[in-house]
């Protein structure tokens, strides 16, 4: 892979070639096929990408809004609201008002969320289990740290290092509006 980014050309076969030398697709492309396989293994638990990583962070941490939940996840508030919906109409999440503000709804699992999260998990973690052991130990570090520096290239930031208890949605945020796979 070259290390400079071509420049503009004309043609099939030059698209091509480009777009293969454009770090952000070779992202995208592993991105999407991981979000890709997490849907299908989720399918059976009648779970999207989306859903599946609501119900992991509120496993993580319960008692949260749909904002706090939101800005976690990288998505629109809208976005979330249309997946807390979903969650809630199929028994796995329940809200209520919180104690210090009666207009923010705080959100929790219900035993039935806690039990289809862990199924639900086994199949994801096993997608992922699938790509770590394409690397060796060495080789996972630095692709680990490489993405990390990618993430500080293009934002500034790296908040997967200091492992924010967002990190399994984040994981996920690359398209968590409701219907798309990831």
């Amino acid at each position: 892979m070259p290390s400079v980014v071509p420049g503009l050309r004309r043609g099939r076969r030059e698209f091509q070639e480009d777009s293969c030398a454009r770090l952000g697709r070779h992202i995208k492309v592993a991105e999407a096929a991981m979000m890709a396989a997490k849907a299908e293994a989720l399918r059976e638990f009648d779970l999207t990408v989306a859903q599946y990583a609501v119900l992991l962070a509120l496993h993580y941490d319960s008692g949260r809004s749909s904002a706090q939940l939101a800005r976690e996840s990288g998505v629109t508030p809208q976005a979330m609201a249309a997946v807390l919906t979903k969650l809630e109409a199929k028994g796995f999440i329940s809200r209520s008002p919180s104690s210090v503000h009666a207009k923010v709804l705080i959100t929790s699992l219900t035993p039935a969320g806690e039990a289809v999260l862990v199924r639900a998990d086994e199949a994801a973690r096993a997608i992922e289990q699938r790509a770590l052991d394409a690397f060796s130990s060495q080789e996972l570090d630095l692709l680990v740290e490489m993405l990390q520096r990618a993430t500080q290239a293009f934002s500034g930031s790296c908040d997967h290092q200091a492992g924010s208890a967002s990190e399994p949605v984040s994981s996920a945020a690359g398209g968590l509006e409701e219907g798309t796979p990831g």
